[in-house]
């Protein structure tokens, strides 16, 4: 994948490697960046960043979950709330395709706003003819 491209959405799995500086974080750091330096629109379904939100509690308490949460508030990821449309698509999705709600929800966002999906989940490969997957 290049810059140039307009838009990509987060799943979960692609966020929780850039918080926890795992493999890929680096990726996900320069979209980041370029979507900061409005090269790129980024999105993540609010879905998938409460899926975020609850392993980090899980992980590293409530107190931490939260300032991640404030942390992430400042970056240049639009947050993009369930409406009927998305939930709609996704549900196609997920009557179709055995992968998570989450990563349905991801990939109809995805769909909506015509971007790559940002993702190391291995989950989408059984999608991934449905929309485009940028690799971490």
């Amino acid at each position: 994948m290049t810059l140039s491209m307009k838009s990509v959405v987060f799943d979960s799995h692609a966020i929780l490697r850039f918080a926890q500086d795992e493999a890929g974080a680096d990726k996900v750091e320069e979209l980041l960046k370029a979507s900061e330096d409005g090269r790129i629109r980024a999105f993540i379904n609010e879905i998938n960043l409460g899926e975020v939100y609850y392993i980090t509690i899980r992980k590293l308490g409530a107190e931490s979950a939260m300032r991640f949460l404030e942390q992430f508030t400042t970056l240049a990821i639009e947050r993009v709330p369930a409406s009927w449309e998305i939930i709609e698509s996704a549900s196609q999705i997920k009557a179709d395709y055995a992968v998570s709600y989450a990563d349905c929800l991801a990939t109809a966002t995805a769909l909506k706003y015509n971007a790559v999906i940002v993702t190391g989940d291995p989950e989408f490969k059984k999608i991934e003819h449905k929309v485009e997957i940028d690799w971490i």
